[in-house]
């Protein structure tokens, strides 16, 4: 008895030792840490968000709180800092707060710390309504500075998180003269072919002629899949209310049935403050047509004026 009296402790502290070794990283990160954290931009925004008078809504930025749990209301300042065509500060009635009530912000119970599923986004909200005369696109960036809690900070030390966002606010877009006319060249940006050969050839030169009512539309024509059909397809979209809107391609090309191309409608962009450059998101093989096994496949096609 004497002996395994001695052996016992020994045997404990070994246990002890094991069990706090096997906790994870993120366990010991947050563990009696729940207020530390930061505050940043979530990385999937594009670099500039653009919106129009033609569209006059409520531009929402979203704030990602990398926090587990806040005791109090986390409140979150920021500024709208002006870069080009007048101060946003004159334009919005922005407090340069927005508030994020206390509670779980990033997981989903106190035994499951290593995950983030973010229960709560707050939204800087910028309304483009309280704009009444804009004669050039506003440019502004959004800059978080701080939080009311010392423990989370505006980005996170020796990492590089976004905490600035770029928008633009273009002024109504007139089609009358020449704009959105004309010569340009096409490249393709992203979307690689399924058939390793481009889609549309990079760098031709293709024309944007106006149509549709009142000519708000405009088109222009290139060889799709090049490789396998040198017809050219009539590509054509349209600006309506501060956005452009794609119309649909049945192109002479496909597996089983011609493929259709499309609009991502998950991904529709303002009209341009000008007329240099057009972007324009498609879908590939617009749901399922072509009979390749594929459908929605997202496409860009950048138009830049000659």
């Amino acid at each position: 008895m004497r002996n395994f009296i001695k052996i016992f402790p020994a045997l404990s502290l070994i246990v002890l030792v094991f069990a706090c070794s096997n906790n994870s990283k993120d366990d010991l990160k947050y563990s009696a840490q729940d207020e530390i954290g930061w505050i940043q931009f979530p990385e999937s925004n594009p670099d500039v968000i653009t919106g129009s008078l033609d569209a006059p809504e409520v531009i929402q930025i979203g704030v990602n709180i990398q926090v587990p749990v806040t005791t109090q209301d986390l409140v979150i300042t920021y500024d709208l800092v002006p870069v080009s065509g007048g101060d946003p500060n004159a334009f919005f009635s922005n407090s340069g707060q927005i508030v994020s009530p206390a509670g779980e912000t990033s997981y989903s119970g106190p035994d499951n710390r290593t995950g983030l599923d973010y229960a709560f986004l707050p939204t800087i909200d910028i309304d483009i309504s309280e704009i009444t005369v804009l004669t050039e696109p506003l440019v502004f960036d959004v800059v978080l500075t701080s939080t009311n809690i010392s423990g989370v900070t505006v980005g996170l030390a020796g990492e590089t998180f976004p905490t600035v966002q770029r928008v633009q606010i273009c002024p109504s877009v007139s089609l009358a003269g020449d704009v959105f006319l004309g010569a340009y060249i096409l490249t393709v940006p992203s979307g690689p072919s399924l058939f390793a050969t481009p889609i549309f050839t990079d760098g031709q030169t293709v024309t944007l002629v106006a149509s549709g009512v009142n000519g708000t539309s405009r088109q222009f024509m290139a060889p799709y899949l090049p490789a396998f059909s040198a017809s050219p397809e009539t590509m054509t979209f349209s600006f309506v209310n501060g956005k452009i809107i794609i119309g649909n391609t049945t192109t002479t090309t496909g597996c089983a049935s011609a493929i259709v191309i499309g609009a991502n409608t998950s991904a529709v962009l303002s009209t341009p403050c000008d007329d240099s450059s057009i972007l324009l998101n498609y879908y590939d093989f617009l749901n399922g047509t072509g009979g390749c096994g594929v459908s929605n496949e997202p496409i860009q096609l950048l138009l830049t004026k000659v």
